[in-house]
């Protein structure tokens, strides 16, 4: 590959990344605003329902290696809240 068509490939990679990371900005605005939208509206209760629900959808499209490493992720995650409620008593 010449240095060209090199630079012109690691320019266009860059310039990617830039617009992946500008859409990914937006639509966490947006969903931000949504989230605390009904956060305010419905409550912890119903949030936590809705988490759970969109946590077992995302289990059931993974692949078996990837749902394990995010239920690890989960497990410590949890572990962790567990431990530092704890230790604040």
């Amino acid at each position: 590959m010449d240095q060209d068509l090199q630079l012109s490939l690691a320019n266009n990679a860059k310039e990617w990344l830039a617009l992946s990371l500008s859409i990914s900005s937006a639509e966490k605005l947006a969903f931000d605003k949504i989230h605390d939208g009904f956060f305010t509206m419905y409550g912890a209760d119903f949030m936590t329902h809705v988490y759970r629900m969109t946590f077992e959808r995302a289990l059931q499209q993974l692949p078996e290696m990837e749902r394990d490493k995010l239920l690890l992720s989960f497990k410590a995650a949890m572990d962790k809240a567990i431990d530092e409620h704890y230790s604040r008593l």
